[in-house]
């Protein structure tokens, strides 16, 4: 360990750029940022490494009680902050919560690392958290803190002295409590930065995630956060809506309906008209014990909206885990809306067979080849029977999105 509390800023600078060589042989992707992005030595308001996410401040009195291992560490840390865009995906998230969320998302990233350096005692590290981007851990975060903060008004509040419970060296200890002092992301300002600045940040950070793709299978850690950064944000409504009226509607050439675009130049070309006015679809709801009631009336209601915007619609909804559940199945149509207490449907404490609604279905004579079959599920499954119909997985863990694409549409939906 090196004494770090003789230094001065310019032995600092030393170190900083021994540990950006460091990166440059065995991280290129840091070594991208490390070399960009601005470093300003300031006294920091919790952590030792602090970002807005455009710069880094680092307080050298904090650094004292780190080796330089650990500095090495602090570094990659924060700089996966920063490619990351964790302080501007933050929103109108609650901030300790969302720190917290992002800190373990890292630490899981950088575990899978080698030649980052050695993770401090007082980073947080929890294995159970692995293949969750960031938003995904924050909603476990959040709904956990709630459910303890519900039981601590009932047994008394507990001692603000409380210190966290400090993981192991194999990461499999929960953190329960968050240091408030390892608050390493600051507040984002509403206001636009400078326009050149921002498009140069921004270039910097495709650089970076470019180079960290290219290398996929020693960055396979960092992939859902990459795809979460990387992917646009589109509404759910919208992509349902659309794979309704494709998948669905059947449309048969006529010139009862003259396509509208070439009538002012006086071309009568055919138009289409849709076969079929009735939307008919399944929804195999997966009832095992990753998913919740409140899941199951999210989804309902989304599916529900969409498919008002059609004349009429009829919809089977099929609780499954190891089983259909046939007495806990609903039906609703256009003119028979959904009645929310029907959606009580009793949670499994096992796991999910989703072959066993293939075989229900191809068993029942309700539904058709023209038929659409939506699975709500986490994705914790295989598929070996056959499909019965166009088939389309909304899956809500992200790391399970690739094993459908091969069965039909799939698309990721936050809940």
């Amino acid at each position: 360990m090196l004494g770090w509390s003789n230094m001065d800023n310019t032995s600092y600078d030393e170190v900083f750029q021994k540990i950006r060589i460091n990166f440059l042989f065995n991280h290129p992707f840091l070594s991208v940022l490390a070399l960009s992005i601005p470093t300003i030595y300031q006294e920091n308001s919790n952590s030792a490494f602090q970002t807005n996410g455009n710069e880094i401040h680092i307080d050298l009195k904090k650094l004292e009680k780190y080796s330089n291992e650990e500095i090495t560490y602090l570094y990659a840390h924060t700089l996966l902050h920063i490619v990351l865009k964790h302080p501007y995906r933050q929103k109108t998230r609650e901030r300790r919560v969302w720190n917290q969320a992002c800190d373990l998302v890292i630490n899981l990233i950088l575990s899978t690392f080698s030649n980052v350096g050695q993770m401090p005692l007082d980073e947080v590290l929890d294995l159970d958290l692995k293949d969750k981007c960031v938003e995904e851990v924050y909603e476990i975060l959040y709904k956990k803190e709630e459910k303890e903060q519900n039981q601590e008004s009932n047994e008394g509040e507990k001692q603000n002295s409380e210190i966290k419970t400090t993981p192991n060296k194999k990461g499999d200890l929960e953190t329960n409590i968050y240091d408030k002092s390892k608050m390493d992301l600051e507040e984002v300002s509403d206001e636009k930065r400078n326009e050149k600045e921002r498009e140069k940040l921004d270039g910097i950070i495709i650089q970076a995630l470019s180079i960290a793709k290219k290398n996929s299978r020693e960055y396979e850690g960092m992939a859902i956060e990459i795809d979460t950064l990387i992917k646009p944000e589109i509404s759910f409504q919208d992509i349902l809506k659309e794979y309704l009226i494709a998948s669905l509607f059947e449309k048969t050439t006529t010139y009862d309906r003259p396509n509208k675009r070439f009538i002012h130049n006086g071309l009568y070309l055919p138009g289409s008209k849709k076969n079929d006015e009735l939307i008919e679809v399944f929804i195999a709801l997966d009832s095992s014990s990753s998913v919740t009631l409140d899941e199951y009336k999210r989804f309902l209601g989304v599916v529900k909206d969409v498919c008002d915007g059609f004349y009429e619609y009829q919809v089977t909804v099929l609780p499954f885990d190891l089983k259909v559940k046939e007495e806990y199945i609903i039906n609703f149509d256009s003119f028979n809306p959904l009645i929310e207490e029907k959606l009580f449907i009793p949670k499994s404490d096992g796991g999910t067979d989703f072959d066993e609604v293939l075989r229900f279905l191809k068993k029942s004579s309700e539904i058709k080849s023209n038929n659409l079959l939506m699975v709500l599920t986490d994705g914790e499954f295989t598929i070996s029977e056959a499909l019965v119909c166009s088939t389309l997985f909304v899956v809500s863990e992200k790391k399970n999105i690739k094993r459908f694409e091969s069965f039909g549409r799939v698309i990721q939906f936050d809940l």
